[in-house]
């Protein structure tokens, strides 16, 4: 579906999270047909429709590939962990298995104690998000679905499965989550198969180890922020506040079995990027709010996460009370709905004043004073 052509019905949205009954959509796509239930968030004018499956999974359908629709008086709820765990675990090649615990469904084919220590490391970075947030007056929710997280046994095997879903770029990844699918996927990070558990931490604590877990836990953070309320899937955020967030909370706690203790730590590999580009380039908050093409840049990509570190944690630290009103008017934004820049940057006056130069000037100063 493509987004130019949308047009988001406001009674739609409202009566679809009531959810009084299960729409079906048969898809026809490649020269196979498949009826899909689920619950429709979005219909556009020209009838495609976004629909959400009881696995979690968003459908953008496009009218073309839309053969039929009805309605069931069935409600609309989503698959239990032991219906999702079997579905996920039959869509994957032989060999998984599940590692459950209390929000997420570690489906996996390496070891069971690199499982279990991706696991813990998943809870207690949950727990921790929640805290943080609710702390700061946010309001989330609990996941409307388990937490699905892929866990592939090497480095190849992963890359195979994550081509079909993010092309060639797989090669490059350490992992991912999927907006659509709502899954983490990553594989082994400790690269030898039947490490001991004793052993699994002391691998990953090295210090050479700190940005592959960094990124793993970058990814799970996503996931949290769009299945928690803070953020909308599809919705047209701006990538800064996205990748920001997710930046902020990836250093890894490895050791701790208590509670996640690197929140809002200074990224030394950002904070070094952000320095040597500001030194030449200071950053343009106009530009960082509204081109997000930046990130998708190899060219700019390095400049672009390290300025949505640093804004992130400039706001967080100096204007914590409106970065949280902020989160909340962004969470409010629907699925699949279309923000101009003019109106990205009204957004952010309301929360932040209008004296962007100015703010620019304090942004400066305050980040060259971090150590």
């Amino acid at each position: 579906m493509h987004r130019a052509s949308l047009v988001i019905f406001l009674t739609l949205a409202l009566s679809a999270k009531q959810a009084h009954a299960l729409d079906f959509v048969t898809r026809t796509n490649g020269g196979k047909t498949v009826e899909l239930a689920g619950r429709i968030e979005v219909e556009a004018e020209d009838g495609g429709v976004l629909l959400l499956t009881r696995d979690g999974t968003l459908w953008p359908l496009p009218k073309e590939e839309i053969a039929g629709r009805r309605k069931d008086e069935a409600p609309f709820e989503p698959l239990d962990r032991e219906q999702l765990a079997k579905q996920v675990v039959s869509e994957l090649p032989a060999g998984f298995k599940v590692h459950s615990t209390k929000h997420y469904l570690i489906c996996y084919n390496t070891t069971d104690a690199y499982a279990q220590w991706v696991g813990a490391l998943y809870e207690r970075l949950f727990t921790a998000f929640y805290n943080y947030w609710e702390q700061r007056g946010m309001q989330l929710h609990e996941p409307q679905f388990p937490l699905v997280a892929l866990v592939f046994d090497t480095r190849e095997s992963f890359a195979l499965f994550a081509r079909g879903e993010v092309g060639e770029a797989a090669g490059s990844m350490i992992g991912y989550y999927s907006l659509r699918t709502n899954r983490m996927v990553s594989y082994d990070l400790t690269g030898a198969a039947g490490v001991p558990a004793a052993r699994i931490i002391a691998i990953l604590s090295q210090p050479g180890a700190e940005r592959t877990v960094a990124t793993i836990v970058h990814e799970a953070t996503h996931q949290l922020a769009f299945n928690s309320g803070l953020q909308v899937r599809y919705a047209d955020l701006p990538f800064w506040v996205s990748e920001g967030i997710a930046i902020y909370f990836e250093s890894p706690d490895l050791t701790s079995a208590k509670g996640w203790r690197g929140i809002g730590r200074v990224n030394a590999v950002n904070l070094t990027n952000f320095r040597k580009l500001a030194a030449n380039k200071p950053p343009d908050l106009t530009t960082l709010l509204t081109d997000d093409k930046r990130f998708r840049d190899g060219a700019t990509s390095a400049e672009a996460y390290a300025q949505s570190w640093a804004l992130t944690y400039f706001l967080i630290r100096t204007r914590g009370e409106a970065f949280a009103k902020y989160l909340q008017a962004l969470g409010q934004y629907p699925p699949l709905g279309e923000v101009t820049a003019d109106e990205r940057i009204a957004e952010f006056k309301r929360a932040f004043g209008d004296d962007l130069p100015g703010l620019e000037v304090e942004f400066l100063r305050y980040m060259r004073r971090v150590q």
